[in-house]
């Protein structure tokens, strides 16, 4: 939970103009150590529009992602249309999905069983979601869990 606790210290107060929601930071351990440590982040205006950081140590979270990067050819349909492709973040392989409903979803891998999930509500481009997403500083946290 320390470990969480310096992460949230270490997010950006405001990103892409949206402010954070303190009251909706949340750090939780289902284990010990950094095992089944989760941290939110949600930033929002009051315009609908919101972005939200998750970090987690989560071995089923990455088992979904690694199927996307090792699979080649797999991806969920929508109406025949693949909704997700691999893309970078500050040289870290990601994957980023958009749907009509939810908006952005872009997801990276951060060593071997750490994530930090980034969602966009009503960010009106993929380039807008990516430059949310490049405010927080990868690097830093995945020093901060251990992470190679």
């Amino acid at each position: 939970l320390e470990i969480g606790n310096k992460i949230l210290k270490s997010l950006p107060e405001a990103i892409s103009g949206l402010a954070k929601d303190a009251t909706a930071d949340q750090v939780t351990s289902t284990g010990s150590g950094w095992a089944g440590l989760t941290i939110v982040r949600k930033y929002a205006d009051e315009k609908g529009k919101e972005f939200r950081t998750t970090i987690a140590n989560n071995a089923m979270m990455m088992s979904a992602v690694n199927m996307y990067f090792n699979s080649g050819g797999y991806a969920q349909q929508t109406g025949g249309q693949q909704n997700w492709k691999q893309t970078k973040l500050k040289g870290n392989r990601a994957i980023i999905e958009f749907d009509q409903n939810t908006g952005y979803k872009l997801s990276v891998p951060m060593g071997q069983s750490s994530l930090i999930v980034f969602e966009g509500v009503s960010f009106a481009t993929e380039n807008d979601m990516m430059a949310a997403a490049s405010s927080v500083d990868i690097d830093a946290i995945k020093k901060m869990l251990g992470e190679q």
